[in-house]
C-alpha cells in the first residue's frame, strides 16, 4: 500500500524498552513469513508457465462477457415493450395540458380585448392601460401561432384597436394643449404609447417640444431683428417663461422618468447654439462689448439651468460657440493696452516724492522720513490692467483664448521693457551731449534715481510675471497648460537688473576718478614714514559714501543690495591692484601705507550693507547686524591684494627667495602672472630673463601648483591701460553695451520654446574667489624670511625693522577679523 508506514507498526511492536529483547524472535518470524510467501508466489507462477492454460482462461472470460451483454440487450427490449404504452400516455398528458393552457390564455385574450373595446371610448387611460397591458402580453405569447387563421384574425382586430387607441391619445393631447384643459389621464396614455412602441413616444415628445418652441423659433429667427445678438437675452427670458409654465402645469401629464423639462431645455440650447453659429459666422463685424455681454448672459443662463436640474449637462452647451470669436475681444484689449502705453509716456517714472529733489541732504532727509519704493507707477498700473483683463475673461472661458491673452501680455511686457526701461539704461551708457556734467550733484542724484528705479521695477515685474503665469496655469484648461510660458519675459527683465547694477557700478567708478588721480599724485617716492589715512582714501570713502547712502536705500530687495555690494568690492579690489603700477618703485613704506589705507577702507566696506536702512546710525554698529557671509566675502577679496602686497615686500634678490615666496603666496605656475609681479617690482627687462628661467626651473620641483591663481587673474599686464582700469573691470562683466538688443519676437512664436524654472541668473550671483588653503600656513614662513632678510642688512631697506612692526600689526588685525 502506498500509505503504508513501517514506523507505525514498529512502534506498536516495540512499545516499551523491554520489548527490544524480542528482536531475535521477530527476525526469525519475519524470515519464516517471507519464506512462505515466496513458496506461494512460486506456485502461482508455475500454473501459468504453459501458454495453453492462459489462453483457455482468456477465452472463457470473453465468452462470459458476450453472454452477459446479450442478456442485457434482451432485458432492455423487454422493458421497452412493457413501458411503451406508459410513454404514450405521458405524451398525451403533456399535449392535453398545453392545449388547455393555450385555450385558457386565448380565452383570457378574448375577454381582455372585449373589455378593452368596451372601455376604449371612455378615454379612461388608467383602466385602458391595465387591459391593454394584458392584451399586449398575451399577444406576444400567440406570436408563434399566427399561422392559425383564427389567431391571425384576432391579431388584426387587436392591432386595429391599438391604432384607434394611439389616435385617441394624440387627439386628446392636442385638445388638452389647444383648449388649455387638464386631463389627468394623459400620463397613462403616455405609458400606453411607450408600451405599444418607443417610436410613438418619440413622436409625441417631438410634437410637444415643437409645440412649446414654435413661438421661440418664429420670433427669434436669424431673419428678423429679434434674432440678433442684441436680443439673445430676451430669447433666454422667453424660454425661462416657457420652462416655468411646463414645470408648473405639464409635468404631471408625462411620466416623471421622461424628464421632459430637461430634454426640452437641451433641445432649446441645441437650437440656440446653431442659430448663434450661423449668425456669428455670417456677421462682417461684431462688437466686442456686445460679444462679451451676450456671452455673459449665456453663461448665466447655462448656470441657471444647471442649478434647476442639479446637473452639469449645460456647461458650455451654448457658450462654446462664442469661443472662436473671443479673439475679437482680445484684439480690443490689445488696442486698449496700446493706447494706455501712450499715457504711460506722460507719467513720471519716478515717484512724485523724488522728482524735484536734487540736493543730496534733502534727498537723504526724504529717505529717512518717508522711504517710498522707487518703482515706476506705470508698471503697477500695467499689472492692474493685466489682472483686470484676466479676471474678466476667466469668468467667461478657460479655453484656448487664454493663450491669446497671454501672448498679448507678453507683447506689452516686451514693449514696456523696450520703450520704457531700456532707454534709461542706454541713456546712462551713452549720455546726451547736452546732459549735465558727470560731476554735477544734480546729475549724480538723477542718474541714481532712474537706475535704481529700473532695477526695482524689473524685479517687481519679474515677481508679478511669476504670479501671472501661475494664475494662467491654474485657470486654463488642462489641455493648454503646456502652452503658457513667460520665460522670455524673465530673461528680458533679469537682463535689465544686470545692466542696472553694472551702470551703477560704472557711475561709482566715474566718480572715483578724482580720488584715483590723488592716489597717483600722492608723492609716494618721498615718503619717510607711515602716516595716518591718506588724503586720497578720505576722498575715496567720501565719494563711496555719497553714492552708497543714495543707492542702497533705493534698492528694495536685499538680494540685489548684497549683489551690488559684492560687485562693488570686487571692482574696488581690482582697481587697487591695477593702480599699484602707478607707484614706481613700490617701496616697503608705500606698501605699509597702502595696507593701512586698505584696512581703513575695509572697515568701512564691511558696514556698507547697513546703509540700506536710511535711518542707519553709524554710532550704533553691532556685529550681529553684519552678515557673516558678507564679512567672509570682504575678507576674501581684501586677502587678494594683501597677499599681493606681501609678495611685493619680498626683495628682488636673491632670485630664489622671490620665486619661493611667489609659489607660497600665489601658488600657481603661470609665467604670465609671474611677469606681472616683475613689472610691479619694476625689474629691468634685461634682468627678467634670469627670473623667468629660474621660475621655470623651480616649476619642475613643485607639483602642487594650480594653473592660474585667482589673485592675479584680474591684474592687467599692460601699463597703458591704467587710466581705464575701472572700465576694464566692467568689460569682464556682462556690460550693457556689449549685449545686443533682443529682436522683436513674433507673438505667435513667443511660447514655442521652453526653459527651466527661473532663478537668479548666473551674472547676478556673487562669485566668491577661490583662496589657496595653505596660504595661512605659509604666511608665517614668509614673515620669518623677511625678518632674516632684515637682520642681514640690505641697503635698500634701512628702516625695515622699525616699519615691519607696523606691518605685522596690520596682518594681525586682518587675521583677527577673519
Amino acid at each position: 500500500m502506498a500509505s503504508y508506514n513501517p514506523n507505525d507498526l514498529l512502534n506498536q511492536i516495540f512499545n516499551s524498552p523491554e520489548t527490544l529483547n524480542e528482536i531475535p524472535q521477530l527476525l526469525n518470524h519475519t524470515h519464516q513469513y517471507k519464506t512462505q510467501l515466496n513458496r506461494e508466489l512460486t506456485k502461482q507462477i508455475s500454473q501459468y508457465q504453459h501458454p495453453s492454460q492462459l489462453n483457455n482462461d482468456i477465452l472463457e472470460l470473453i465468452t462470459t462477457l458476450k453472454s452477459t451483454k446479450s442478456k442485457a440487450a434482451s432485458t432492455q427490449s423487454n422493458i421497452i415493450v412493457m413501458t411503451q404504452s406508459i410513454q404514450c400516455l405521458d405524451q398525451y398528458k403533456k399535449n392535453l395540458v398545453l392545449s388547455m393552457k393555450i385555450l385558457k390564455r386565448l380565452q383570457m385574450l378574448i375577454i381582455s380585448n372585449n373589455k378593452l373595446d368596451g372601455i376604449i371610448q371612455t378615454h379612461n387611460y388608467k383602466e385602458i392601460l391595465s387591459y391593454f397591458s394584458v392584451v399586449k402580453e398575451l399577444m406576444s405569447y400567440f406570436k408563434p401561432y399566427k399561422s392559425i387563421n383564427e389567431i391571425n384574425q384576432l391579431n388584426l382586430i387587436i392591432n386595429k384597436t391599438q391604432n384607434k387607441l394611439i389616435d385617441d391619445i394624440f387627439i386628446d393631447f392636442e385638445d388638452s394643449f389647444t383648449n388649455n384643459f387638464t386631463n389627468n389621464q394623459l400620463v397613462y396614455g403616455c405609458e400606453i404609447l411607450e408600451l405599444v412602441d418607443l417610436k410613438y413616444k418619440d413622436k409625441l415628445l417631438n410634437w410637444f417640444y415643437n409645440y412649446q418652441l414654435k413661438e421661440i423659433k418664429s420670433i427669434f429667427n436669424n431673419l428678423d431683428e429679434a434674432g440678433n445678438l442684441e436680443n439673445l437675452n430676451r430669447r433666454y427670458i422667453y424660454f425661462n417663461n416657457v420652462l416655468s409654465n411646463i414645470q408648473n402645469n405639464y409635468l404631471s401629464i408625462f411620466p416623471s422618468n421622461w424628464l421632459i423639462d430637461l430634454e426640452l431645455s437641451k433641445l432649446f440650447c441645441k437650437i440656440t447654439k446653431q442659430d448663434l453659429i450661423n449668425q456669428l459666422s455670417n456677421s462682417n463685424q461684431i462688437d466686442s462689448s456686445l460679444l462679451l455681454t451676450s456671452l455673459t448672459k449665456t453663461l448665466d443662463f447655462e448656470n441657471k439651468l444647471n442649478d434647476i436640474f442639479k446637473t452639469n449637462d449645460f456647461d458650455k452647451i451654448i457658450s462654446k460657440s462664442f469661443e472662436p470669436y473671443l479673439i475679437i475681444w482680445v484684439n480690443e484689449q490689445d488696442k486698449f493696452l496700446s493706447n494706455k502705453f501712450i499715457d504711460f509716456f506722460q507719467i513720471s517714472k519716478i515717484p512724485q516724492e523724488y522728482i524735484d529733489i536734487n540736493n543730496l541732504n534733502d534727498f537723504l532727509t526724504i529717505l529717512k522720513v518717508n522711504n517710498i519704493p522707487n518703482i515706476a507707477n506705470s508698471s503697477i498700473e500695467l499689472f492692474k490692467i493685466f489682472h483686470k483683463i484676466l479676471t474678466q475673461i476667466i469668468k467667461l472661458t478657460n479655453g484656448e483664448v487664454l493663450i491669446d491673452v497671454s501672448k498679448v501680455f507678453i507683447k506689452y511686457l516686451y514693449e514696456y521693457y523696450l520703450k520704457h526701461l531700456l532707454p534709461i539704461i542706454n541713456q546712462s551708457i551713452h549720455p546726451n551731449q547736452n546732459s549735465l556734467p558727470s560731476n554735477s550733484p544734480s546729475d549724480n542724484i538723477e542718474s541714481i534715481k532712474y537706475l535704481t528705479m529700473v532695477l526695482n521695477t524689473a524685479d517687481y515685474i519679474i515677481n508679478n510675471i511669476n504670479d501671472l503665469q501661475e494664475k494662467f496655469k491654474n485657470l486654463i484648461n488642462e489641455d493648454y497648460k503646456d502652452k503658457i510660458s513667460f520665460e522670455l519675459c524673465h530673461d528680458w527683465y533679469f537682463e535689465l537688473i544686470n545692466k542696472s547694477i553694472i551702470c551703477l557700478l560704472n557711475k561709482i567708478s566715474d566718480d572715483l576718478k578724482f580720488p584715483w588721480r590723488q592716489f597717483e599724485n600722492n608723492n609716494w617716492n618721498n615718503m619717510d614714514s607711515v602716516n595716518d589715512v591718506s588724503t586720497y582714501m578720505i576722498d575715496f570713502k567720501a565719494c563711496l559714501n555719497n553714492n552708497i547712502k543714495l543707492i542702497l536705500p533705493l534698492i528694495i530687495r536685499d538680494g540685489y543690495i548684497r549683489n551690488f555690494c559684492d560687485k562693488l568690492i570686487e571692482n574696488i579690489i581690482y582697481s587697487f591692484m591695477n593702480h599699484l603700477k602707478l607707484i614706481k618703485p613700490l617701496s616697503i613704506l608705500n606698501i605699509e601705507q597702502i595696507l593701512f589705507d586698505l584696512s581703513n577702507l575695509k572697515d568701512y566696506l564691511l558696514i556698507i550693507p547697513l546703509y540700506s536702512n536710511p535711518n542707519y546710525d553709524e554710532l550704533k554698529i553691532s556685529n550681529e547686524d553684519i552678515s557673516k557671509l558678507y564679512t567672509r566675502l570682504v575678507n576674501n577679496q581684501f586677502k587678494k591684494i594683501e597677499t599681493l602686497l606681501k609678495l611685493l615686500l619680498t626683495p628682488t634678490l636673491p632670485v630664489d627667495n622671490l620665486i619661493e615666496n611667489y609659489f607660497q603666496l600665489i601658488g600657481d605656475k603661470s609665467v604670465a602672472n609671474f611677469n606681472k609681479i616683475l613689472n610691479l617690482k619694476d625689474i629691468d627687462s634685461n634682468q627678467k630673463a634670469k627670473y623667468i628661467d629660474n621660475f621655470n626651473l623651480q616649476l619642475t620641483l613643485s607639483n602642487d601648483l594650480q594653473d592660474e591663481s585667482p589673485i592675479l587673474s584680474n591684474l592687467d599686464d599692460n601699463s597703458s591701460n591704467l587710466t581705464n582700469n575701472s572700465e576694464d573691470y566692467q568689460s569682464q562683466s556682462i556690460h550693457p553695451q556689449s549685449q545686443p538688443l533682443p529682436q522683436q519676437p513674433d507673438i505667435k512664436d513667443l511660447l514655442s520654446s521652453k526653459s527651466p524654472e527661473p532663478s537668479l541668473p548666473e551674472f547676478l550671483k556673487s562669485k566668491s574667489p577661490r583662496i589657496l588653503s595653505n596660504n595661512s600656513l605659509k604666511i608665517n614662513n614668509f614673515e620669518k624670511n623677511l625678518r632674516e632678510f632684515a637682520l642681514n642688512g640690505e641697503n635698500q631697506v634701512n628702516k625695515f625693522n622699525e616699519n615691519f612692526k607696523n606691518f605685522g600689526k596690520l596682518f594681525r588685525k586682518d587675521n583677527s577679523n577673519e
